[in-house]
């Protein structure tokens, strides 16, 4: 089926090592600005691409650590640029946490060195599910880098404290409680 969509086993490689090597090529301080420049960007590049990998459930990309985690950066780094601001944003969402869970029980993340590791584990910190986050900070303890393991904590603490994201409830047509409001109207709220 793969091949069905245009995307055999070379065409796969070659998309996700570019799909890698933008990344990782951009400045780590890019990877989280907002910046329609580069959304952009990734829409001309990879929009389509992103867009086949949710559509086939990531056929072809399962199989090797590099292609899981080009399809994770697809789907839980690129949707937030692709659709900023819209219910589309999350849409990936579970997708990218199946694979992270995925490459966590092929014991595939100590393959990954900790600058691409942290972005195996992004999915967790982005589920609203207080067991993900659970084991995102666990994940990010781990993984020993405090930038990364300060954010999963506080990304815990709103789950912990809401159930959810209030930052997304517009995005996604939810009502916010009086809480959530209060929360939202902090300078640090959301992400």
């Amino acid at each position: 089926m793969t091949a069905d969509l245009g995307m055999d086993e070379a065409s796969v490689h070659g998309q996700a090592h570019a799909v890698l090597d933008f990344w990782f090529g951009l400045a780590p301080e890019r990877h989280f600005a907002k910046d329609e420049a580069l959304d952009r960007e990734i829409a001309e590049r990879f929009g389509v691409l992103r867009d086949q990998v949710l559509a086939t459930g990531a056929l072809g990309w399962r199989d090797d650590p590099d292609k899981l985690l080009a399809a994770i950066l697809l789907l839980d780094q690129f949707s937030p640029n692709l659709h900023r601001g819209s219910a589309q944003a999350f849409a990936a969402d579970p997708l990218a946490l199946e694979l992270c869970l995925s490459a966590i029980d092929a014991g595939w993340e100590y393959r990954y060195p900790p600058e691409r590791l942290a972005f195996v584990y992004m999915p967790l910190m982005h589920a609203e599910s207080r067991a993900m986050q659970d084991l995102s900070v666990a994940k990010f303890a781990e993984l020993g880098r405090e930038d990364n393991l300060s954010f999963a904590r506080d990304h815990r603490d709103v789950i912990r404290l809401h159930g959810r994201y209030p930052s997304r409830n517009e995005a996604l047509g939810r009502a916010s409680t009086e809480a959530e409001r209060v929360y939202l109207s902090r300078p640090d709220a959301g992400w």
